[in-house]
C-alpha cells in the first residue's frame, strides 16, 4: 500500500512539474507577443518653446500640441523617456496632455495637435494617441 502511495506522489510531483513548465512557456511566449512590458516603461509632457535635438537623446515624442500663452507659442510633447525613469505612467501624462489641450481650447490659444508615429508602439500607447487626437477633434469641432 505504502508503495501505490508513494507511486502516486511521483506521478502528481512529475505532472506538478510538466504543468509548471508549460505555463512558464506560454507567459513567456505572451510576453514576446506584447511587445514591450508597460510597467518598466516611463512617460513625461515636455513643454518648451522649440524641441533641440539633445531632447530626442532621452525623450521619444509620442504626441504634439502647440498652443499660444500671451506672447509665446509653447509646445508640449507626450515622451517616452529614454534610459532611467520617467515623471508619469501613460495615464498620468495622458491626462496632463488632456488638460493642456483642454486648457488652450478654452482660451482659444490651441494652435496645432498631432501625433508622432515614428516608433514601435505598444497597444496602450495607441489608444492613448487615439483618445488625444479624439479630444482634439471633438474640441476644434464646438
Amino acid at each position: 500500500m505504502i508503495y501505490v502511495a508513494l507511486i502516486v506522489c511521483i506521478i502528481l510531483l512529475v505532472t506538478a512539474g510538466v504543468i509548471a513548465w508549460k505555463n512558464s512557456r506560454i507567459i513567456a511566449e505572451k510576453h514576446e507577443h506584447n511587445g514591450p512590458n508597460l510597467s518598466s516603461m516611463h512617460y513625461t509632457v515636455h513643454i518648451t518653446d522649440h524641441w533641440v535635438e539633445q531632447d530626442s537623446l532621452t525623450l521619444q515624442a509620442l504626441f504634439h500640441t502647440s498652443y499660444i500663452v500671451g506672447e509665446d507659442q509653447i509646445q508640449a510633447y507626450l515622451c517616452r523617456v529614454l534610459g532611467h525613469l520617467g515623471e508619469l505612467k501613460l495615464y498620468e501624462a495622458e491626462n496632463v496632455m488632456l488638460h493642456h489641450i483642454q486648457h488652450a481650447k478654452l482660451k482659444g490659444s490651441l494652435l496645432a495637435s498631432e501625433t508622432m508615429c515614428d516608433y514601435e508602439l505598444s497597444e496602450d500607447e495607441k489608444k492613448t494617441l487615439s483618445r488625444l487626437e479624439e479630444m482634439v477633434k471633438n474640441q476644434q469641432n464646438e
